[in-house]
């Protein structure tokens, strides 16, 4: 019987102890309908009998990605030229980009010869179908590439005829050591990857038509598959005179955001089902923070991937400090306040409260009332987001911006750019980190290190296709250069060396890494400022100076690199990038990796994301004491307690060490972190209390001998369960 061999076929690398071909076998048998049945309809029996036997075993799913990968193979060519050819020949002329094209036809052999087909075989299903669905090229409705293509293109995109460059990053993407953006997935090859998806913009309603273009700007990229993160903190409250030129008034935050949704839920494909593709960033002293707060609720009961807008609050240190005190709030339109847009710091406050002292407020609340009203609201629906941006203003190298923080915390960036209505487009890319752990349970910081240094390079050329061909940001982009390089699978790492996320070996780990990364990025950054010259700021920032950005925190590095010599390789020759490490939760929400997300801990020791746990299977396997039902080892009894300390959930770690490890990694992140923390039954005081915490962090009069305030921590993302 055929399918009997192919599925033999398909458990190469695969515990055989662990799965059962015949079981399968019974199961197509048993659905199969007398003279319909093809092999493609066989084959398709079988995947989805092997997707539901993952519930005894996760190793089915192996089988079934295996089974889809050759299915896949058997209708493309393997030859990467005829790929490209297929694919250019049913694009449309103005996308296709022709000096790519030209490498393909004169290095086409040696191209075909580097792609390595066995490696599509160690893609999850979820990893092959979603690239199937959004990035595997086409010729009409028909894929017609496989996924060692899409690597080779990626590749060949950003290097084009230096043809061992391309050949060494098509290894970094192949083996998935890196993830980049989507974008670059689906647009290399064409003229439209000059266009990065991931952007901030400012809006206001000072007039109608630069509103209106604010909107369109954002509707192009969510149509490009990315995401914009927006500040908001200019328009003005509803019924105010806002648009002079046509004596028209506002119609305030609550209608902008509802225009917007709608515009942004046109934009979208009928495929596209990511969520939160816009984020509007406001701060808590304009007068429609309240209606923005019920904004956010009103969307608690839409399910993830029906909803497109989120919100993310920017909290001064004066609002944390009432706060604190429990003392009044005063709230404003910011058309009356016109130096709050622009202030930051001392400045900020000394401003604030002259306008209070002036009368100029139109409300008055109490602090800790707007407070927990916005907590409630994350109890409710896991948001708004938060970010503390004096926190982030005073340890930005970005030096001469303006108070106001475009947010997208999908990667943990934080944009400190001009209130114009220009998109400021950031690239950006994830370092898988467990496969730096090697067979012999050791983490290979080398390898980390030239990885990063690679991916800044590969970053930068995309940045440099894309300078020459754009208009509107092309100032912004040679301005700062920014680019954002994170993290994910930092909990599969240490559950892989049998680290458990609390223990002081897991912190140590956490901080090396951070430490290799930035070193890296910065080392590779002044390489290329040494060729071509460091970004148009970088006389502006604190690197200039000599600051790097533990000096922000007063932390010694260790003595693993030579950062003297950084030091003056810096001073001399400057960085061609403004920023360059990010860490946030959600950048891969939407790519699956077979890793947990960024920095989080498993959700569950079954399920994370989508994604099983494959060391906590092996474990339990070998004791006899898998099940389908599995979801915590805390109540197996046969466990030892070491064993339940490496696999504790989300839930069961305590967030205070999450917030820990992030401001143990702050001295080492030079954009900003965002970061999730699980709360099982959530109550306001509680919440409110991890939420005073990650902001007292950073309180620049702390005493040196209270450990927990030592450093500042950037932003939080909060989300809570009451499961």
């Amino acid at each position: 019987m055929m399918i009997v061999k192919r599925l033999n076929t398909t458990t190469f690398g695969i515990d055989p102890r662990q799965v059962d071909v015949q079981r399968l076998v019974d199961v197509v048998d048993a659905q199969m309908i007398a003279g319909r049945t093809t092999a493609h309809i066989n084959v398709e029996l079988a995947i989805q009998a092997a997707l539901k036997a993952s519930d005894i075993n996760p190793a089915y799913l192996w089988i079934a990605a295996h089974l889809a990968v050759a299915e896949l193979h058997k209708t493309v060519n393997p030859r990467f030229s005829d790929s490209v050819r297929r694919i250019s020949d049913g694009a449309s002329q103005d996308v296709v980009d022709e000096d790519f094209i030209d490498v393909v036809k004169n290095h086409g052999q040696v191209l075909d010869s580097a792609i390595v087909h066995m490696r599509d075989y160690d893609l999850t299903y979820d990893m092959l179908k979603n690239l199937e669905q959004r990035s595997l090229g086409r010729s009409g409705s028909q894929i017609s590439e496989r996924p060692q293509h899409m690597y080779m293109r990626m590749a060949l995109a950003m290097h084009l005829s230096e043809i061992p460059r391309v050949q060494a990053t098509y290894e970094l993407l192949s083996s998935r050591l890196v993830v980049h953006d989507s974008y670059v997935s689906v647009f290399s090859g064409t003229t439209e990857l000059v266009r990065s998806s991931s952007c901030s913009i400012s809006v206001s309603d000072s007039d109608v038509k630069e509103l209106y273009d604010a909107v369109a700007k954002c509707v192009f990229a969510v149509r490009r598959g990315g995401t914009v993160a927006i500040s908001a903190q200019g328009i003005a409250c509803a019924g105010r005179n806002a648009i002079c030129h046509h004596r028209e008034s506002s119609v305030g935050m609550w209608t902008m955001l509802k225009f917007l949704e709608v515009a942004i839920s046109f934009a979208r494909c009928a495929h596209d089902k990511r969520a939160d593709v816009v984020n509007v960033c406001l701060e808590p002293w304009h007068i429609d923070i309240r209606s923005v707060v019920e904004f956010n609720n009103m969307h608690r009961h839409e399910l993830a991937d029906q909803r497109s807008i989120t919100i993310t609050l920017s909290l001064p240190d004066i609002f944390m400090a009432r706060v604190d005190e429990d003392s009044d709030w005063s709230l404003f339109c910011p058309k009356d306040v016109p130096d709050l847009l622009r202030l930051k710091g001392h400045h900020f406050e000394t401003a604030y409260t002259q306008y209070e002292s002036s009368s100029v407020h139109r409300v008055t609340v109490r602090a800790r009332e707007l407070w927990n009203l916005m907590l409630r609201s994350q109890i409710i629906t896991g948001g708004p987001s938060v970010i503390f941006r004096d926190n982030i203003n005073g340890k930005s190298n970005l030096t001469e911006t303006p108070a106001s923080c475009h947010a997208d915390l999908q990667d943990g960036t934080v944009d400190l750019l001009a209130d114009d209505d220009q998109l400021h487009p950031r690239n950006r890319a994830s370092i898988a980190l467990p496969l730096f752990v090697t067979r012999d349970a050791v983490f290979d910081f080398e390898k980390l290190h030239q990885v990063v240094k690679e991916t800044v390079c590969n970053l930068n050329r995309i940045l440099d296709a894309s300078i020459p061909r754009l208009e509107a940001s092309m100032d912004r982009n040679q301005e700062f250069r920014a680019i954002s390089i994170g993290i994910h699978g930092l909990a599969d790492v240490f559950t892989a060396l049998r680290l458990a996320y609390e223990s002081p070996e897991a912190a140590a780990l956490n901080v090396r890494i951070a430490e290799t990364m930035y070193h890296g990025a910065l080392e590779s950054s002044c390489d290329l400022a040494e060729q071509f010259g460091p970004y148009a700021a970088f006389a502006r920032s604190p690197l200039a100076n000599g600051i790097f950005q533990y000096d922000f925190w007063d932390v010694t590095p260790s003595d693993h690199f030579d950062w003297d010599h950084l030091h003056s390789r810096i001073r001399a020759s400057g960085v061609r990038n403004a920023t360059l490490i990010a860490v946030g939760p959600g950048m891969l929400e939407d790519t699956p990796t077979g890793f947990t997300q960024s920095t989080d801990p498993f959700t569950s020791n079954v399920l994370a994301d989508g994604v099983i746990c494959p060391w906590l299977v092996q474990e339990l396997v070998g004791l006899g004491l898998w099940n389908e039902v599995t979801r915590s080892v805390q109540q197996i009894p046969l466990l030892p307690d070491e064993v339940k300390a490496i696999y504790r959930t989300a839930w069961e770690i305590d967030p205070k060490n999450v917030l820990k490890l992030a401001l143990d990694r702050a001295p080492f992140t030079c954009n900003t972190q965002g970061l999730s923390l699980h709360l099982e039954s959530p109550d306001v005081d509680r919440l409110g209390e991890l939420m005073m915490r990650a902001w007292s962090m950073g309180d620049s009069s702390f005493d040196e001998e209270d450990t927990d305030r030592e450093m500042s921590f950037d932003d939080v993302i909060l989300s809570s369960s009451s499961s």
